[in-house]
């Protein structure tokens, strides 16, 4: 279940300018994934991801993807 969660938010991620963890939290929700606030933090911090600045505001991205367009 986290496996496929943490899959569904790198895709979410992807897909989709996702600003906060609220948001996410929604998105996930559509895809059948019913978790908490605290459950999308732990998600974000282990998969590493980080906010970039994208469009005048921000949006969590993978650390993999930064310096990539540099």
């Amino acid at each position: 279940m986290k496996n496929d969660r943490q899959t569904a938010v790198l895709q979410i991620i992807e897909e989709t300018a996702v600003e906060t963890q609220e948001q996410l939290m929604q998105l996930l929700a559509v895809r059948g994934f019913a978790c908490t606030q605290a459950t999308v933090s732990r998600d974000i911090k282990e998969l590493r991801l980080v906010k970039e600045l994208a469009g005048g505001g921000y949006r969590y991205a993978s650390s993999d993807r930064r310096g990539l367009a540099d």
